[in-house]
């Protein structure tokens, strides 16, 4: 599925939870507001059925006693007025909605006023006498009782109604807690998937670009997923693919005029040594000078020539190192004394006893003479220092070599190399900014040769600032495990090796 359609499912889901739980609020709040009516005519019926109603029992009482002793057509008119107005309110009652208690006393009392209004009809007659009040006060006594009764009815169904309302009121409460924590849940599940899907398919993006940078242009990432990132993946395949063709042609082209360019410039060496030889004819003092400058120069060309051509095999692979036991502490001495100059010794820190490491031997000797030429460039006189030393298992180790190792660290007091630098060192044809100006010409592949050749043992090699300033050159090479042996440690001795 594509991101794009599970960014869109993912907010359709919500948005559905959320109408759903809006229409349920809202209904919610609807049966609220009926409820809230209904609480009120039942409250008026609870009025007008106790305290309203109760007066006027008591009023009519009172006026009809008022007029059988004293015969005032005034009590009578209020009478029948009472009367006539209790009647209307218990029309009302019955036509309200009740509950079944209310409708039971609304009916008994509406039993009991009818015999009253018939049994009281006869106080309108001319000689109405009091023995005509007593049957009249026992069912106004019965009346006054059933209207008690029906208030006590109307608050208890306020009271039903109110619990209802109150449990509708919680249900909804847990409902909107339960669709809140579902729609949590499901925002944090779709949120993950989603961000998951995203954040896997920019880290093999990010990864692969980081070995395209690399120069690995064989990188190929997966393309069997159905979203974007596949269509992405697939063309960068594509390009990484080309890439790859382009480098490879540039690698075939560099090696090729590399070795047909080595041919004629060995003709010029040997032609120019034939002559400083004197075998045309004696030179000059400036003819010599002219052609000792010159074979400098062709051995320089030459030199590059052959760091070209050993890149191009190193990166192609056909180079396959040959194993076998060297004796590290002798081979850093020699490298040390075929640098080291009159007025710019080199200086060695080694273990008192001899180490050993399974590697190829041309191999580390290349890598320690060009770590050692570079230094030499940039440094004063006198300022280069090789130390070496074993790495026990046990020891810690950021760099990813296996372990046991030998630690081998190149030092110069030169320029340095920038922060922003000390990965690009070592890319081909890269000189850095410090040394671009002080240093002698070059073709800026000794240390691209330098990595190639600790890779292909697999160790390590990083560059890193010299306390002091400078720059210390750190390489590790791992040494075989069959071949361990005990070896002592902590000693060093620091000697300076005798120019060649």
């Amino acid at each position: 599925m594509k991101v794009a359609t599970r960014l869109a499912a993912a907010s359709a889901l919500h948005i559905a939870v959320l109408a759903v739980l809006l229409i349920h609020h809202v209904l919610t709040i609807r049966d609220t507001v009926s409820t809230g009516y209904e609480l009120t005519g039942i409250s008026s019926r609870a009025f007008h059925t106790s305290s309203d109603q109760a007066a006027r029992i008591s009023q009519l009482e009172e006026n009809a006693a008022k007029y059988v002793v004293t015969r005032d057509p005034g009590y009578l008119s209020k009478y029948e007025e009472l009367a006539a107005a209790f009647t209307d309110v218990l029309a009302a009652l019955k036509q309200q909605p009740l509950s079944e208690q209310e409708r039971i006393e609304v009916d008994a009392l509406d039993r009991h006023w009818t015999a009253f209004v018939a049994q009281s009809s006869a106080i309108g007659s001319n000689a109405p006498t009091a023995e005509l009040l007593l049957p009249m006060q026992a069912r106004l006594d019965t009346i006054r009782e059933h209207t008690r009764r029906l208030g006590t009815a109307s608050q208890e169904a306020m009271l039903t109604q109110l619990t209802r309302n109150t449990a509708a009121a919680r249900r909804a409460e847990r409902l909107s807690w339960v669709a809140g924590g579902l729609v949590l849940i499901v925002s944090v599940l779709v949120s993950t998937m989603i961000i998951r899907s995203i954040t896997e398919g920019l880290g093999r993006l990010a990864a692969g670009t980081r070995e395209v940078a690399r120069g690995r242009f064989g990188h190929r990432l997966e393309d069997t997923r159905d979203d974007e990132f596949a269509q992405v993946a697939r063309d960068f395949n594509t390009m990484t693919m080309r890439l790859g063709e382009l480098d490879r042609m540039k690698r075939d082209f560099v090696s090729k005029v590399s070795h047909d360019l080595k041919t004629p410039l060995a003709s010029m060496q040997e032609t120019i040594v034939a002559l400083l030889d004197e075998v045309p004819g004696p030179l000059l003092p400036r003819q010599r000078r002219l052609l000792e400058l010159n074979r400098q120069s062709g051995e320089r060309l030459y030199g590059m020539l052959a760091k070209l051509l050993d890149l191009s095999r190193l990166e192609a692979g056909v180079i396959e190192p040959r194993l076998e036991r060297v004796a590290l502490n002798e081979l850093i001495d020699d490298v040390a004394e075929f640098h080291s100059r009159p007025d710019a010794p080199i200086a060695v820190e080694a273990p008192l006893s001899e180490m050993m490491l399974v590697c190829d031997r041309d191999r580390v000797e290349q890598l320690l003479h060009n770590l050692v030429e570079n230094a030499v460039k940039y440094a004063t006189p006198g300022g280069v220092t090789i130390r070496s030393a074993y790495v026990e298992p046990g020891a810690r180790n950021n760099d990813g070599c296996r372990l046991p190792a030998v630690h081998i660290i190149v030092e110069d007091d030169g320029p340095g190399v920038m922060d922003g630098e000390k990965d690009r060192v070592f890319e081909r044809f890269f000189q850095g900014a410090a040394g671009r100006g002080c240093a002698p010409g070059g073709v800026g592949l000794g240390l691209t040769i330098c990595r190639e050749i600790v890779t292909v043992h697999g160790g390590a090699i990083r560059v890193e600032d010299r306390p002091g300033g400078g720059s210390a050159f750190h390489v590790l090479l791992p040494d075989s495990p069959i071949e361990m042996t005990a070896r002592e440690g902590a000693i060093t001795l620091t000697r300076e090796v005798a120019p060649a």
